[in-house]
């Protein structure tokens, strides 16, 4: 059931042209403007925007990036309007894949200032690389479940099996 909710809001929220989609994308314009101050520099070594740092094993954080983070939590989850909150069944136990492949996509519009459905499809790549490494697949797993916890308790964070063919990667380190 989970599956198909989450497919079926995949569909509607990526393909609504309408004012979520426009809200979204503003909210992104914004977090870029004030937390991105290089981006040219984070947009030019192959995804650096979605990364922060490494843990202490020496692994990138992949798919972690304080800016990514504080969208995702401030826009899925803030406002008793917010899906997070209309939609608890579906968003109450960890930020779904498709949330977290929406919001890197609008960052990355936002950073180079094209609008692509291929960014879409290939941060779910990417997103699909990370499962193949267990370290990796669980690091993530650990920062949806972190974010809809952040989100559902209404804190703000303040600090911030496709083939992939992107110009941006994960590190498998």
């Amino acid at each position: 059931m989970k599956d198909n909710l989450e497919a079926c809001l995949s569909w509607k929220l990526w393909k609504d042209l309408g004012n979520w989609h426009s809200a979204l994308r503003k909210k992104a314009c914004v977090f870029v403007s004030q937390h991105y101050h290089i981006a040219k520099g984070l947009l030019g070594d192959h995804g650096v925007f979605l990364r922060h740092g490494i843990d202490e094993e020496e692994h990138t954080n992949n798919l972690a990036h304080p800016v990514l983070s504080s969208l995702i939590i401030n826009f899925f989850y803030t406002g008793s309007l917010s899906v997070g909150q209309l939609f608890p069944e579906v968003f109450g136990e960890e930020v779904l894949r498709v949330a977290i492949a929406i919001a890197a996509t609008v960052l990355k519009v936002g950073l180079d200032k094209m609008a692509s459905s291929q960014v879409y499809l290939e941060m779910l790549g990417l997103m699909n690389k990370c499962d193949t490494s267990v370290i990796h697949a669980k690091k993530m797993k650990s920062l949806q479940c972190e974010w809809e916890i952040v989100g559902s308790n209404g804190t703000k964070d303040n600090d911030i099996a496709m083939v992939v063919t992107a110009s941006f990667d994960v590190d498998l380190d």
